[in-house]
């Protein structure tokens, strides 16, 4: 029989959280993966200096990821976004090369996938969760191939009564039918429910405005935008909403 988790009092019925940053550590290894990348296109080349491939690739990356189109399109087909940002490097380095592109995009692919890992705390965490929640549920952005290979890597499946992943229902985080698809899966009230997650945008703005609780799992160093309204709470970790709940 599950524990009763309040928020301000009252019993939540469905919690709902994230998978990128919030549960998987994305960002683990990103430095030096870049740094072997950049080596590898100043090998390639053979004369740049992997310093300023290294920075190129910074920019490029904020370059694609800064379009909300390409954004939409690109977490749902990594592998050619990683192509693109790579074009894009060499394309700014006076270098294009198509094919060196692919070859490069597929290496920072499997880099990626070897250095992806939990959060530390979070499989605990989320175990102390799924013994306490009513109802629990995976609502994730991405491809899903991609995504179901993350949660079958690491046998997520199992605590999860649902799971959503954007390329599956056909659309993401933040649209208000992503939240009302998971709560309706789940037979939860929208303002019973509860979403955690590290997007602002995606997780914090979109719960709220589909009418949810939410909980900003805060990337370290970052703020909330402003004047956007602030998320219901801020915590560093999934570690901490289990505290914050009593499990």
């Amino acid at each position: 029989m599950h524990a009763v988790l309040r928020w301000d009092g009252e019993p939540v019925e469905a919690l709902l959280l994230d998978l990128d940053d919030t549960l998987l550590d994305n960002q683990v290894g990103l430095d030096e993966v870049w740094d072997r990348v950049s080596q590898l296109v100043a090998v390639r080349l053979g004369d740049v200096d992997p310093g300023d491939v290294r920075a190129q690739l910074v920019h490029s990356s904020g370059w694609f990821w800064s379009d909300d189109a390409r954004q939409r399109a690109g977490r749902l087909d990594m592998p050619a976004a990683r192509r693109a940002v790579l074009a894009h490097v060499l394309d700014s380095l006076g270098r294009p090369d198509a094919h060196l592109a692919d070859e490069l995009g597929r290496h920072y692919c499997e880099l990626r996938e070897r250095s992806l890992a939990p959060i530390a705390g979070a499989f605990e965490a989320l175990a102390r969760l799924r013994a306490a929640a009513p109802a629990l549920g995976l609502v994730t952005n991405g491809a899903a191939a991609a995504q179901r290979a993350k949660i079958e890597r690491f046998a997520l499946a199992d605590f999860f009564d649902v799971i959503v992943v954007e390329g599956e229902l056909g659309v993401g985080k933040p649209d208000a039918r992503v939240f009302a698809h998971a709560t309706a899966a789940l037979g939860s009230a929208p303002g019973a429910s509860l979403m955690a997650g590290d997007n602002y945008e995606c997780d914090i703005l979109g719960a709220l405005h589909a009418g949810l609780h939410a909980v900003w799992i805060q990337p370290l160093g970052t703020a909330a935008p402003e004047p956007a309204p602030r998320a219901h709470r801020t915590l560093p970790s999934v570690s901490a909403l289990a505290d914050l709940l009593g499990t």
